[in-house]
Protein backbone atom coordinates (compact mmCIF):
# COMPACT_ATOMS: atom_id res chain seq x y z
CA UNK A 1 0.00 0.00 0.00
CA UNK A 2 2.90 2.15 0.63
CA UNK A 3 4.46 1.91 -2.82
CA UNK A 4 1.08 3.05 -4.23
CA UNK A 5 0.14 5.91 -2.29
CA UNK A 6 4.37 6.55 -3.12
CA UNK A 7 3.76 6.57 -6.35
CA UNK A 8 0.46 8.30 -6.09
CA UNK A 9 2.36 11.37 -4.27
CA UNK A 10 5.08 11.92 -6.52
CA UNK A 11 2.30 12.30 -9.84
CA UNK A 12 0.69 15.15 -7.86
CA UNK A 13 3.60 17.66 -8.74
CA UNK A 14 3.00 17.47 -12.30
CA UNK A 15 -0.63 16.98 -12.31
CA UNK A 16 -0.37 20.64 -9.99
CA UNK A 17 1.99 22.02 -11.70
CA UNK A 18 -0.40 21.41 -15.31
CA UNK A 19 -3.24 22.61 -13.42
CA UNK A 20 -1.86 26.12 -12.10
CA UNK A 21 -0.71 26.44 -16.09
CA UNK A 22 -4.24 25.68 -17.17
CA UNK A 23 -5.39 28.19 -14.78
CA UNK A 24 -3.32 30.77 -16.20
CA UNK A 25 -4.14 29.99 -19.54
CA UNK A 26 -8.04 30.33 -18.67
CA UNK A 27 -7.07 33.87 -16.80
CA UNK A 28 -5.45 35.06 -19.83
CA UNK A 29 -8.49 33.45 -21.84
CA UNK A 30 -10.84 35.52 -19.55
CA UNK A 31 -8.97 39.17 -19.81
CA UNK A 32 -9.09 38.65 -23.69
CA UNK A 33 -13.20 37.62 -23.34
CA UNK A 34 -12.82 41.26 -21.31
CA UNK A 35 -10.56 42.96 -23.83
CA UNK A 36 -13.47 42.17 -26.89
CA UNK A 37 -16.65 42.90 -24.55
CA UNK A 38 -17.63 39.09 -24.60
CA UNK A 39 -19.14 37.57 -21.88
CA UNK A 40 -17.33 35.40 -19.65
CA UNK A 41 -19.51 33.56 -17.38
CA UNK A 42 -19.27 30.41 -18.95
CA UNK A 43 -15.19 30.95 -18.96
CA UNK A 44 -15.16 32.52 -14.77
CA UNK A 45 -16.90 28.49 -14.37
CA UNK A 46 -13.94 26.90 -16.06
CA UNK A 47 -11.55 28.66 -13.66
CA UNK A 48 -13.66 27.78 -10.80
CA UNK A 49 -13.30 24.34 -11.43
CA UNK A 50 -9.82 25.05 -12.31
CA UNK A 51 -9.24 26.40 -9.20
CA UNK A 52 -11.57 23.69 -7.04
CA UNK A 53 -9.42 20.89 -8.80
CA UNK A 54 -6.20 22.73 -7.45
CA UNK A 55 -7.34 22.87 -3.94
CA UNK A 56 -8.00 19.01 -4.03
CA UNK A 57 -4.77 18.35 -5.58
CA UNK A 58 -2.67 20.17 -2.97
CA UNK A 59 -4.85 18.60 0.01
CA UNK A 60 -4.40 15.37 -1.22
CA UNK A 61 -0.55 15.98 -1.70
CA UNK A 62 -0.59 17.20 2.23
CA UNK A 63 -2.48 14.23 3.21
CA UNK A 64 -0.56 11.78 1.33
CA UNK A 65 3.07 13.52 2.85
CA UNK A 66 1.49 13.98 6.49
CA UNK A 67 0.43 9.96 5.65
CA UNK A 68 3.63 9.38 4.53
CA UNK A 69 5.92 10.73 7.62
CA UNK A 70 3.52 8.90 10.30
CA UNK A 71 5.60 5.80 12.07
Amino acid sequence: MAGAAGARLSALPRLIAEGEKRCAEQVEQIERLNENGQNTIRAMGALWRIKATLAALRARRAYLQARRLKP
